[in-house]
């Protein structure tokens, strides 16, 4: 796959330099055939386009019969005013039936987990860098965010380790291999998709969370409105991502996004659900940044080495 399509599918271009670092980089060093959508600079308001131009975008990219890489060139906001608008089943069937790859994370959220409740293929769907975000700065892309996303694209395989803070297993003694499918994304994006016709019910997954700009407290109660809504306890294990080091607030004394995170499994415990929270998985809004196919299947092995506890994800798509 060496066509790369750029569109806007949510917020506009900030700054269009980081666009055309991106395009560069990725065509002169990495070797893609990019094409920018025409609608991917607009702008109206925030957004990239009117609600019938941003949708314009996704379904001609979708449409386009070359098996191609469909990046966004960034998220924001945006997607939720298109969710009523947009036919997901015949999208899902474009996606699968054209081979295309769907990469992007934030906004995207929202996108992706609407296909993939849509019969699209975990194949098709990347949840990873963005082009602006990650390949925007004049150096390019992270070595480490390069390395995870050209393994995804040309090798259908993830395989990410990283020294984790787990709660709810003791890797002390054992090391542990949970299996499923890797979904999630966005925590309020996920959030905003309850009680929707576009969330997808994946019981037995590994739900992978992350966010930004977004205090402790804030992050709780949205875990607290996904474990009382029943999908936390379905899963087989909740990995929180990178959200940005949250700064304590002035009432925190000592509250922080681990202590969220520890009285959530609490509660999971409670309900006699056993379903660990891990920490620290490289993925969110920063650099460098994992990547993973949405609702593809899994396997998460936990073990305790000598420098301490770590993580490992695999998928192997092929």
């Amino acid at each position: 796959m060496n066509q790369l399509v750029m569109f806007s599918p949510s917020g506009a271009l900030v700054d269009e330099t980081l666009l055309d670092r991106a395009c560069n980089h990725l065509s002169n060093q990495h070797g893609f055939n990019v094409i920018e959508m025409p609608e991917a600079r607009q702008r109206i308001q925030r957004f990239a386009g009117d609600e019938a131009t941003r949708m314009a975008s996704i379904e001609n990219a979708f449409a386009m019969n070359t098996p191609s890489l469909l990046m966004a060139t960034r998220g924001g906001y945006g997607l939720s005013r298109l969710l009523p608008l947009l036919n997901f089943p015949e999208l899902a069937a474009l996606l699968n039936a054209n081979e295309h790859l769907l990469c992007g994370h934030s906004d995207i959220t929202s996108l992706q987990l609407a296909l993939l409740n849509a019969g699209a293929q975990p194949a098709t769907l990347l949840h990873g860098p963005m082009a602006c975000f990650d390949f925007g700065a004049e150096q390019g892309a992270d070595p480490l965010t390069l390395e995870h996303f050209l393994r995804a694209v040309e090798k259908q395989a993830v395989n990410i380790e990283w020294p984790v803070e787990c709660f709810g297993l003791d890797t002390q003694k054992q090391t542990i291999a949970i299996e499923g499918p890797v979904w999630g994304g966005n925590l309020t994006l996920l959030c905003s998709l309850l009680g929707t016709p576009w969330l997808p019910s994946v019981p037995g997954g590994i739900l992978v969370l992350e966010d930004v700009n977004e205090p402790a407290y804030k992050i709780e109660r949205m875990l607290l409105q996904l474990l009382q809504a029943g999908v936390l306890a379905q899963q087989k294990a909740v990995v929180l991502g990178n959200f940005c080091e949250p700064k304590p607030g002035a009432h925190d004394n000592g509250y922080s996004l681990r202590s969220a995170a520890e009285f959530v499994q609490g509660q999971l415990g409670c309900q006699q659900k056993h379903v660990p929270v891990l920490l620290n998985f490289p993925f969110g809004h920063c650099t460098p940044k994992a990547c993973w196919f949405q609702g593809g299947q899994g396997t998460l092995t936990l073990g305790c080495e000598p420098a301490g506890s770590h993580a490992r994800l695999v998928q192997t798509l092929r």
